[in-house]
């Protein structure tokens, strides 16, 4: 019964969210469509510990869960770029859904103190502003807990919303990237760096990745975001594109050997092999990375832009559709988008993107 309840308020949701009421005069009206049941956004998580500086910890947290809950398919889940727009924002939640074109929200916050970690959570439906799940983890400040924490959510958000996990995702998201908490840390702080896209950051970046390998070089992800940066730095940095790129590719061996699994590794094997103008082998590359995750808008993104690249515009479209999707205010994809339908002769789409 339970079950055809959901069901039935699933489907009536996809019929009331094409009525809208005129709007206030002197307002603007949003309208979205097709919201998926089974959607998500990560509000940016609160820090709630008497260090300002932990900052970066927190952010770390969040895009960790993002990452853990992007892995399951079934689930439709807004991107980093997207979210962190809505840091300390007092919009309403149906109205940041709303924008985002999600049918769930989650926020929560982090306290670190001393050798402890308490992370609270709670998920709340879009439609009535009700919190569906609410839970607190007081655990010890490890890092297996701080992992098993981000997957006892992520497979309790996936119950919530009544959808089942497949083998593989039970066992990505229940994997433990690294046992080290200065290895982990590391990582946190590099992540931070090499958005910033500068020249400094991205030097620091790497100093903290090329670390985090040192303490764990059992650690995937961290190679993977060591051969991110050393591609950065040959476009933001100028550095000698062969040296880099040969720096990278070995960075990318190193995490498939550990991952064969990890669909990051395969986005960033895609964007070498682009480089080195090997063009089937990058698709190969990025197909084998949104089978793995299909809720990684990078990976859209820069399949996208190979096929841009090959002239196949439609698929191009099709691509760039889905990045946005799942990165609904991304600049960046959402213009590339916009070329996309230009380029098949949709103008006026493009230029209501474009925007």
């Amino acid at each position: 019964l339970a079950l055809l309840v959901a069901v039935f308020a699933g489907a009536i949701y996809q019929i009331t969210i094409h009525i809208t009421e005129s709007p206030t005069p002197g307002t603007k009206e949003i309208v979205q469509h097709d919201v998926e049941p089974n959607s998500i956004a990560v509000l940016p998580f609160a820090n709630r510990s008497a260090n300002a500086d932990d900052a970066y910890f927190v952010d770390g947290i969040h895009d960790d869960l993002l990452t853990h809950i992007s892995k399951i398919g079934s689930i439709r889940t807004i991107s980093r770029t997207s979210v962190m727009q809505y840091r300390g924002s007092s919009k309403p939640i149906p109205e940041i859904a709303t924008e985002l074109g999600v049918a769930t929200i989650l926020e929560g916050g982090v306290q670190r103190a001393g050798d402890q970690i308490r992370i609270n959570v709670q998920l709340i439906d879009a439609r009535t502003d009700e919190h569906l799940w609410a839970e607190i983890y007081d655990r010890q400040l490890l890092a297996t807990n701080i992992f098993a924490i981000q997957s006892e959510i992520a497979e309790t958000i996936a119950e919530t919303l009544r959808t089942t996990l497949s083998p593989r995702e039970q066992q990505q998201i229940r994997s433990i990237p690294t046992e080290n908490f200065a290895a982990y840390e590391a990582y946190l702080i590099g992540k931070q760096s090499m958005e910033k896209r500068t020249p400094e950051s991205l030097a620091k970046a790497e100093e903290y990745f090329r670390h985090a390998v040192e303490l764990d070089p059992q650690y995937a992800l961290a190679w993977v975001s060591l051969a991110n940066t050393y591609m950065l730095q040959v476009w933001y940095s100028e550095l000698p594109a062969r040296e880099n790129f040969g720096k990278a590719k070995a960075a990318i061996d190193t995490a498939l050997e550990l991952d064969s699994d990890l669909g990051e590794a395969y986005v960033s094997l895609g964007r070498w092999k682009v480089n080195m103008e090997d063009l089937e082998g990058a698709e190969q590359a990025y197909k084998r990375a949104l089978e793995l995750s299909p809720n990684y808008a990078p990976g859209h993104k820069w399949f996208g832009f190979l096929l841009e690249k090959q002239g196949r515009w439609k698929e191009y479209v099709v691509e760039m559709k889905i990045a946005i999707q799942l990165d609904p205010i991304s600049a960046n994809i959402r213009a590339n988008y916009a070329n996309a339908l230009r380029a098949t002769g949709r103008a006026e789409e493009a230029l209501e993107q474009y925007e």
